[in-house]
């Protein structure tokens, strides 16, 4: 279970984490799989090999403390809305719930409810901090970077991040909130499968096992990540999210599944508390 060390690009410094290199040459990708949204995709592609370029990924999401040094820095305007942890008893009414100001105690927590142009003006910034093009990647970078060359159905291998969970169906409901009250986890290698009211995110890479193959965490679940590729070109404005998150199933969080944030609300404009991102830099076409 244990992933070779990363090679990394770049270190991590006080603006962001380690970016780990992605070599370029073959990989399978695919089959693509969506499970909602149906209507918005467009045609849904088979298993098939690709061929990208190098670039590097960052091993984490953007953090919540990185993500405040941004925004204080910048004064960058966010309209959205900082969450923390609520321990029961009250917690049980809703663990993840909205606070007024900055929570010191998440930040290394995943930063979330933000927009694609937020992250984007986020990567623009990173971009001037360290003479790098930073951006978020396309859903095929992001798919090779999360499962390898081989065709894995998840960064760790085939093993179901949440075995007792794998009947249960796409979509979190009641039966899941009680499971998740009652049943403990036979295992959990990835953040997913939450009930809201009872769920949330984890601190970034705190499950060794959910590392890929080139040393990325956190890419099965937690939050959904932003990618640079439409949903259906056909219709701008819309992207695609992938990985999962903590509060969809673990059905969710393999690696070929594709969703948008939404079909309604276009991407600028969208915002959710399981929705953040990572980001990427091209190295060769």
């Amino acid at each position: 279970m244990t992933a070779p060390p990363p090679r990394i690009y770049l270190p991590a410094t006080a603006w962001h984490s380690a970016f780990a290199l992605v070599p370029a040459g073959p990989f399978i990708y695919g089959p693509e799989l969506v499970y909602e949204r149906l209507e918005g995709t467009r045609s849904l592609r088979p298993r098939q090999t690709l061929n990208l370029g190098t670039f590097a990924l960052a091993i984490y999401p953007v953090t919540v403390a990185q993500w405040q040094r941004f925004a204080g820095e910048t004064g960058y305007r966010w309209p959205g809305t900082w969450y923390h942890l609520v321990e029961p008893p009250r917690g049980w009414l809703r663990r993840f719930a909205p606070c007024r100001d900055y929570p010191p105690a998440m930040a290394d927590y995943p930063m979330a409810d933000v927009t694609q142009t937020d992250a984007l003006a986020y990567a623009a910034w990173l971009s001037d901090k360290i003479g790098q093009v930073c951006s978020l990647p396309s859903e095929e970078e992001w798919e090779k970077a999360a499962r390898g060359h081989d065709g894995r159905t998840y960064p760790w291998g085939e093993e179901h991040p949440r075995p007792e969970l794998a009947h249960l169906g796409n979509w979190v409901k009641l039966r899941y909130y009680a499971y998740n009250l009652f049943i403990k986890p036979e295992r959990e290698w990835a953040r997913s499968g939450w009930y809201f009211r009872c769920g949330s995110p984890l601190p970034v890479g705190a499950i060794p096992q959910n590392v890929s193959p080139y040393g990325c965490y956190d890419m099965a679940g937690n939050v959904w990540e932003w990618t640079r590729s439409p949903y259906d070109p056909a219709v701008p404005g819309f992207h695609v999210v992938k990985g999962g998150s903590w509060g969809y199933s673990p059905h969710h969080t393999r690696c070929c599944v594709r969703s948008a944030a939404s079909i309604t609300t276009t991407s600028d404009r969208y915002h959710a508390h399981g929705t953040g991102f990572r980001l990427s830099i091209r190295l060769s076409a």
